[in-house]
């Protein structure tokens, strides 16, 4: 997995720039509206049945082939909502050209939740180097493909490609790839069960999705898509290095802990062990994008996103500690704490979106600031305690895993400051120094804390073990 997210960052580094200068920001505004009608139904579509799949420590065909079923029939029924509903939407947003993005949304949501039954059947086998294959297939020709659109069209449509592309690859090689055709379903206990867990799962789904697309539609309605423009790629730019570093390891660990819900010592060690490694992994890159954020934005996007970057440095600084809230999700869901995650939906959901209000006036950057200082002042220990109160990892355990980061990114930022005052327009050979010297002064702090040390070192000789290994096959 890990060479599909290099492979995933690799690729959106080169396409970022080179999107950002054939297409307007108007234009990712559009995409940008779209993305929280669109996003919704194909959440909903699925009540959370994949992951119920995924999670269950035993089914049967017939037990698969009663979610699959039942999800194709729900995602039918949204589609056909969605394309009645689009002019509507359209003329609400004032802006025609949605009509059509919303219909392909809307027949895209139909080939996502086909998709979705094999690859849960083939995360359920551990199949995970297929998978990584299969992300890097789609990734590669999806960027490949909306480039050449954006190049010959200059037109939004390039946006919706990489998407689409990714969806039909999965849906056909993931079918083969795991001897999956759908038959009979099978209607009993077990079933009902996984659908109540499906439920609760999708109930929080469905408020953190309101709470992550409230931004968007507030924005667009208030500012117009010019500044949801530079509001979504500063949001996107932001998540970047998040998403391709917690989305395929939550693939992993949920089926993982899973299976050691019964064994409390090994699951707390499997949990806490990984989620120190992806924040050595994620949160010194974050700080130091944070600090020379106009470098990074003129960078990544061009020159004329600079009014994005205040935004993306103020999203940065929430990016840093959820780099590690974000993984306590994997807690609940592993342990079928459902109605814990409810509470947590319905409160954190509910707090992000009056920030969002309180914001809006200012603008897109009011948003961001607004979000960010409700994050850390109520979401973050209530996110904290929820997951801690209960289950295998306690509240010690996080402030403990936590500590030793917080204080190396408080000397790294400490650090990076110093620096900028003789670096105000880094270059791009400055700038991949100044990274490099964020991740070495983090790294020297956490030697400094012997568990994380001794961490460190298990990490280094089982990759140094492995890489003889492969070089010796």
């Amino acid at each position: 997995m890990g060479a599909a997210q290099v492979c995933r960052l690799l690729v959106t580094f080169v396409t970022a720039p080179i999107l950002g200068r054939l297409l307007h920001p108007a234009d990712f505004g559009l995409i940008a509206t779209s993305a929280p009608i669109i996003g919704f139904v194909t959440m909903i579509q699925n009540l959370g049945l994949t992951q119920a799949l995924i999670q269950r420590q035993t089914i049967t065909k017939g037990q698969a082939n009663t979610l699959f079923w039942l999800s194709l029939l729900l995602s039918l029924t949204f589609a056909v909502g969605l394309v009645v509903l689009a002019p509507f939407l359209a003329g609400f947003f004032e802006e025609p050209r949605l009509t059509a993005v919303i219909w392909a949304g809307a027949a895209l949501t139909v080939f996502s939740v086909i998709g979705e039954q094999p690859m849960a059947l083939l995360t359920r086998s551990l199949r995970f180097r297929l998978l990584a294959c299969l992300d890097i297939l789609g990734v590669v020709v999806g960027a490949a493909l909306g480039v050449a659109v954006a190049w010959y069209t200059g037109s939004y449509w390039a946006l919706m490609v990489p998407l689409t592309c990714a969806r039909i690859l999965n849906l056909f090689v993931s079918a083969i790839a795991a001897r999956w055709f759908p038959g009979r379903p099978l209607w009993d206990e077990a079933a009902r069960q996984m659908i109540g867990f499906g439920a609760g799962l999708s109930m929080f789904n469905i408020l953190n999705f309101f709470a992550r697309s409230a931004d968007n539609l507030m924005i667009a309605k208030a500012h117009g898509a010019v500044a949801l423009g530079f509001y979504d790629r500063a949001y996107r730019l932001m998540l970047l290095p998040l998403t391709q570093a917690t989305w395929p390891l939550s693939r992993v660990m949920t089926p993982i802990l899973s299976r050691l819900q019964n064994e409390p010592d090994e699951f707390r060690h499997t949990y806490l062990n990984s989620v120190s490694l992806l924040m050595m992994a994620v949160q010194p890159g974050v700080l130091c994008a944070v600090v020379f954020s106009d470098a990074t934005v003129a960078l990544l996007l061009g020159s004329k996103w600079t009014e994005a970057a205040p935004i993306f440095a103020w999203l940065g600084i929430a990016a840093l500690h959820q780099t590690f809230t974000s993984t306590l999700g994997w807690l609940f869901i592993s342990q079928g704490r459902m109605r814990d995650l409810g509470i947590v939906g319905i409160v954190a959901s509910t707090s992000t979106i009056v920030s969002f209000a309180v914001g809006l006036p200012w603008g897109p950057l009011g948003v961001a600031i607004a979000y960010v200082v409700s994050d850390y002042v109520f979401r973050l220990p209530f996110i904290w305690y929820m997951a801690g109160r209960a289950g295998h990892v306690s509240i010690a355990d996080i402030h403990r895993t936590v500590l030793p980061h917080v204080t190396g990114l408080v000397v790294s930022a400490c650090t990076l400051m110093l620096g900028k005052e003789f670096l105000h327009t880094p270059s791009i050979i400055e700038l991949g120094g100044a990274l490099a010297v964020t991740y070495a002064i983090n790294l020297a702090v956490l030697m400094l804390f012997r568990s994380k040390r001794i961490l460190i070192i298990k990490t280094l000789k089982a990759t140094y073990q492995d890489v003889i290994l492969r070089h010796n096959v």
